[in-house]
């Protein structure tokens, strides 16, 4: 009776852990934003992608290029002045302004006002500082977009608010942005929830809050995400609601970005909505496993000339790990394999005798060398044999044959005109011969 009962407890224990496994396919989300990636930094792989390469308004996310030439052509302890040009410049803008012209701040206070509270007359004044004018930093900013290997974004302003020419793509914001996380400084204020920028010379201490809700309990709890690590948020009328935020999950660490959501009618933030879906997918979704092991055999290959062996098998040269699907098995990788023309032996162990192209799930990963398994030694009398065969077979025993078979026709030749020859001079001189013998006669029957 008990033998039965365990049995039964256990076949549901086996049901129950089934599901939990068909439950738990990775699947990814489908987002309502007109773009989107997820990249992780350490690895460099690209985990979710939608309608990356649309180009798209990327709003007030332009404060992270602007944020990262401000630290790396200025000076932390520098004094940035703002001008009259930098506030009237957003006059009819709609923006709020907080800074005065005139109005003197700490670089390090200036940027973290840029990205905390996203200010735009900090944008200009920046700008003006670095490159002493709002022009000559859009230049710079653009070219640092080219260094950084973005092919669809254009930078006008330094602010993000709206202008036609005016773009980037979710792929190249995910460039710039990844780029700016490698600088500490600009990683430790895009985490600021809130904190006091000290006195100006026109301004008392201020309070400001981070417009990123999933990094603050102090706007809104309804988007905070535990272990969310910044960055910037962005919006106008025409961009929708833009996020770059991201997350770190062990040694890894994910940024995401999400263009052109909406605002739902009761409130709700796709911005939000949309980029706790994509830091849910990834937080425990995916690890780095193995793709590829160095000692898995892919293939045989058929080998010349072995001593009692015509074929050696073939392994990776080395292994390959990936971040990859927690549901990933490696049953479902496929390879393509290439293996060299004519390979004879002596084959020495790790001699490279072909290639291996591996991809899942649609996308190619790596092209990796295989290699001999085994030593293959030379049959002896098979090299004879194939040296012999490879002398006849030679360019210079072709020459050789080509110029005796043109001497055997030319004595063929030589022997036919010859012969003609000397049949013409047989007939002429039987021909004489008669002539002369019936002169002969005639002269005697006369």
């Amino acid at each position: 009776m008990l033998k039965k009962i365990a049995a039964f407890f256990l076949a549901i224990f086996c049901m129950t852990c089934s599901l939990g496994l068909e439950a738990y396919a990775l699947t990814p989300p489908t987002l309502a934003a007109k773009g989107a990636i997820v990249g992780e930094m350490t690895t460099g792989e690209i985990v979710f992608e939608q309608n990356p390469d649309e180009r798209l308004y990327p709003a007030s996310t332009t404060k992270i290029m602007t944020a990262i030439l401000a630290l790396e052509y200025g000076n932390l302890n520098d004094t940035v002045t703002v001008s009259g040009n930098a506030v009237k410049l957003l006059e009819n803008s709609g923006s709020s302004v907080m800074l005065k012209e005139g109005e003197q701040m700490n670089m390090l206070n200036m940027i973290t006002y840029l990205l905390v509270a996203s200010g735009n007359d900090a944008a200009n004044a920046l700008a003006e500082h670095i490159s002493g004018s709002i022009p000559a930093f859009v230049e710079l900013m653009n070219n640092k977009a080219k260094e950084l290997g973005c092919t669809n974004t254009n930078f006008v302003n330094a602010h993000g608010l709206h202008d036609e020419n005016h773009y980037t793509t979710a792929r190249d914001l995910l460039k710039i942005s990844q780029y700016a996380m490698t600088n500490g400084t600009f990683a430790e204020i895009v985490k600021i929830d809130k904190t006091v920028l000290p006195a100006t010379n026109m301004h008392g201490e201020q309070t400001i809050s981070t417009t990123n809700h999933l990094i603050s309990l102090w706007r809104s709890r309804d988007y905070y995400y535990e272990g969310a690590i910044g960055i910037k948020t962005g919006s106008t009328t025409p961009a929708g609601l833009c996020l770059v935020s991201g997350i770190q999950s062990g040694d890894l660490t994910y940024v995401t970005v999400v263009l052109g959501a909406t605002k739902a009618e009761d409130g709700t933030m796709g911005s939000m909505t949309e980029t706790i879906k994509l830091l849910d997918y990834v937080k425990s979704g995916f690890q780095i496993q193995s793709m590829v092991t160095g000692t898995d055999p892919v293939t045989e290959a058929p080998v010349a000339l072995g001593k009692d062996v015509d074929t050696v098998v073939l392994v990776p040269e080395n292994g390959y790990t990936a971040l990859l699907p927690v549901d990933f098995k490696q049953s479902d990788v496929t390879c393509e394999v290439q293996i060299n023309e004519e390979i004879k032996a002596p084959i020495a162990k790790g001699d490279v005798l072909g290639s291996a192209t591996y991809s899942y799930n649609g996308r190619e990963y790596i092209t990796l060398n295989l290699v001999a398994n085994d030593d293959v030694q030379r049959s002896t009398w098979l090299f004879i044999i194939d040296a012999i065969l490879g002398i006849f077979s030679g360019t210079f025993f072709k020459i050789i044959a080509v110029l005796l078979l043109l001497a055997v026709v030319a004595i063929f030749l030589l022997g036919f005109f010859g012969r003609r020859k000397r049949r013409r001079r047989g007939g002429n001189y039987r021909s004489s011969y008669s002539g002369s013998r019936s002169r002969s006669r005639t002269n005697r029957s006369r």
